[in-house]
Parts: C-alpha cells; structure tokens; sequence
C-alpha cells in the first residue's frame, strides 16, 4: 500500500495545532484536501503529513494518517497519535516512488512540497522509525493465537517467522493488515482480492475500531 507525503500550510498548522512543538501530538484525523495526488491512497496506506517552520526550510512531520478515506472534507482516518518531530536532518535521504528526492533553493522547501507525492518504501520506514525513536512505539498487534488454523498464525510472537503469500486448499493467500485506535490486526487475505485490497483493508478497520470502541 503506498505512503503519501503532503504538506500542511503554515497559516493552517499554526491555527488548529495550538502551538504544538516537537515531541507533542497534535491529535488531527483529517487532512483537508482533495488533491489529485492522494488518489493512491484509496487502496490503502498512510498519509504523512509535514510542514515548514521557521527559520527557512525546517520542516517537521506533524502527523500520521493511517488508512484514511476520502470523505467530503478530505481524507480521514483515526486521530494522529505520532509526535510532532524535526525531520530537516532526514531531508536529503527523502525518496519518491519514482526515484527523486527532495530538491529546493534556500527558501522555497515549502513550494516543492505542494503536490502530494508517493514515498518510496525506505522513505516511509525512516520517516516512522524517527517518529518511534521520538517516543512513540508501533501499533499493538492484537492477532490473536492460532497454531492450529490451515495457514500461518499472525500473533506478534508468530508474525516475524511468517511468510508474505501461503497457500491452503489449493487457494492462495496474501498477508494484510489494518490499525485503529492504536491497535493493528494481521491477517489472510485471498490473493484474487489482492486488486481491491484498500476496501477489504478499510472494511476490517471499520470491524476492528467498533470492537475496540465497545471494549
């Protein structure tokens, strides 16, 4: 599923964060845009969210969006729970699905982020593993147990021995995965479904959160 990294404009960060600095959540849950850009989005993945401060060309990841949807107000997911962290230093290793980096002249940061863009996969891992390091961990894996079901159980202690793509009763299956609140549930996933997994993603969010939310 792919990352997106788009920008948060000063005028807007500094009016709804309330004065957030690094190492503070700023609990938002809706990135307010209908950009072409997070189209990718609609089959799944997250949305990072950074904006420049001063002085010129500090930029600070200010939120992390998982899984959100689009709604008429933008795109939305469960509420942010990743601090606010100075990412400038990481800058210059910053890579998109399509190869390029981060190029800007002293000043204009801020311009050259204006189109939401795909991250490539180290991109996103260096961007969450600051976030972690900050003081913020991975979300609980909540996959229950199973050593005797027909494919690899998915429990946190089982997960990292497990397998991308397993295969029972002559049909094959893809390993996914969703969060909510905090939590986040692995599981089997039809391969042939592999092509609409943004909505099957999305249905076992909507089924996790209100288990969690009645617990």
């Amino acid at each position: 599923m792919p990352d997106v990294l788009a920008i948060v404009s000063k005028a807007v960060f500094e009016k709804e964060a309330g004065g957030r600095k690094p190492g503070k959540v700023w609990p938002i849950d809706t990135y307010h845009s209908q950009s072409k850009g997070l189209a990718p989005l609609a089959g799944g993945g997250r949305l990072f969210m950074v904006t420049v401060r001063p002085p010129a060309d500090t930029l600070w990841l200010v939120a992390v969006l998982e899984n959100p949807q689009l709604t008429g107000k933008g795109w939305r997911s469960g509420k942010n729970r990743v601090p606010i962290n100075d990412i400038t230093s990481l800058v210059p290793r910053i890579r998109f699905a399509n190869g390029k980096g981060i190029t800007a002249s002293p000043g204009t940061l801020g311009m050259s982020l204006q189109t939401p863009r795909v991250l490539d996969a180290p991109s996103a891992a260096l961007l969450l593993g600051a976030s972690w390091s900050g003081g913020v961990a991975p979300a609980v894996n909540v996959t229950k147990h199973d050593a005797a079901g027909p494919l690899p159980c998915l429990c946190k202690l089982c997960l990292p021995q497990s397998t991308e793509r397993a295969e029972t009763g002559g049909m094959a299956f893809v390993r996914s995965s969703t969060e909510a609140l905090g939590r986040v549930l692995h599981f089997w996933m039809p391969e042939e479904l592999k092509k609409v997994e943004g909505a099957v993603g999305r249905s076992v969010r909507t089924a996790l959160s209100s288990r969690l939310a009645a617990q």
